[in-house]
């Protein structure tokens, strides 16, 4: 007869092994990731069925919190229960995490290297042309839907003017339009929704605000990492001051370098307000939300989530008003860069590249940095 713990045991090893090679290596944005999950866990280790694999991504897609970092979760859940889950989370997450830190220690004396500036204004504009072709993901199931455009405008409209508010307008459209769907299909129906919230921890206030601000962005990414960007700048630049508009661009821009989530752009803001303590309250304060539902409740009921056309509803309004304050975002970063014909051109040819899905996105921000340097060098 197996001995029990001996399974549990090969399996958490199996686990963690895995994530942390996959954290290590996971370079191309959540989709790859996922894609890697799919062809290595479902297809060839069979830990779950193809289809019902297909089923429970759908759903995962339509929940608030990074994707990638969810299925990681779920799966590490699937195959060894919640410290299965927390196994896959920590794998994922560490590699990212550890440079992060690296680059935030770094930083500082790399800066004052000659022609470091040059390189880290190439990276910010590449960084920006990578934030708008990403956006592919998200628009494409309704590139052809004017109204989703509709919502778009409106959503981005309302960021200008009142950027504070995007979250309310992400579950706002979401719910707006889960009940107009809902009318149409029956009008005499009613409809009940829920919500869930989550306390965050109080230790000092520049503390307390950092993981209130991460807790928040992470609990409403909704579609991709890229939703922390509008909630992130607000709330970083703009509200707190805690980095500047060009120190925020540079963290994206090795958020997006390194493998795994986009999300770990909070590491590196954690560390520069309040060093490793931050960098630690922020990446757990960003990944909270999307860990609590993935290890507790979610894998109980999603078989019976199955189907509900209400999903599908929400995901395509809150898309709508995640896609409006991104652009709204990348365009108020452009205006504090110092754009030239050069730059201007590569910000273009990153975008259609990454829209094209034709170069992997972990070498176009680094190669921006270099061909801008190497510009100013030669002119």
């Amino acid at each position: 007869m197996k001995d029990k713990n001996t399974d549990n045991k090969k399996n958490y090893k199996e686990v963690l092994f895995y994530f942390l090679r996959l954290g290590s290596l996971g370079f191309g944005g959540p989709l790859a990731v996922v894609g890697s999950i799919q062809k290595d866990l479902v297809e060839n280790r069979k830990w779950m069925e193809v289809e019902d694999f297909n089923a429970v991504f759908s759903l995962i897609k339509a929940m608030p919190g990074p994707v990638a970092f969810q299925t990681a979760v779920f799966m590490g859940r699937v195959r060894a229960g919640f410290f299965g889950g927390a196994l896959a989370a920590f794998g994922l997450v560490t590699p990212a995490f550890c440079l992060m830190i690296l680059f935030s220690l770094f930083f500082k004396s790399m800066s004052e290297i000659e022609g470091t500036s040059s390189v880290l204004v190439g990276m910010q504009v590449a960084a920006l042309g990578v934030i708008l072709g990403s956006l592919k993901g998200l628009v494409k199931n309704n590139m052809k839907d004017f109204f989703f455009w509709v919502l778009v405008f409106v959503s981005g409209a309302i960021n200008f003017y009142h950027p504070s508010i995007e979250p309310i307008i992400i579950i706002g459209f979401g719910l707006m339009i889960v009940a107009f769907k809902q009318w149409q299909r029956n009008p005499t129906s009613h409809l009940t929704l829920f919500s869930l919230a989550a306390p965050a921890t109080i230790f000092s206030s520049t503390i307390r605000d950092l993981a209130l601000v991460c807790f928040k962005a992470g609990a409403l990414v909704f579609g991709t990492g890229l939703a922390i960007v509008p909630m992130l700048q607000h709330d970083v630049v703009v509200k707190y001051k805690w980095l500047s508009q060009s120190e925020f661009l540079d963290a994206l821009a090795f958020g997006q370098m390194t493998p795994g989530p986009v999300v770990i752009t909070a590491t590196y803001i954690g560390h520069k307000l309040a060093g490793m303590p931050g960098a630690i309250i922020a990446t757990a304060a960003i990944f909270a939300a999307a860990f609590f539902h993935m290890s507790t409740w979610f894998p109980l009921v999603v078989s019976r989530l199955r189907g509900q056309k209400w999903i599908n509803d929400f995901v395509f309004g809150a898309v709508a008003a995640v896609v409006g304050p991104i652009i709204v975002t990348v365009l108020k970063m452009g205006y504090e860069v110092p754009f030239n014909i050069f730059l201007m051109i590569m910000a273009i040819v990153v975008f259609v590249l990454t829209f094209m899905n034709k170069v992997p996105l972990w070498l176009l921000i680094p190669l921006g940095g270099i061909l801008n340097l190497i510009v100013l060098k030669l002119f």
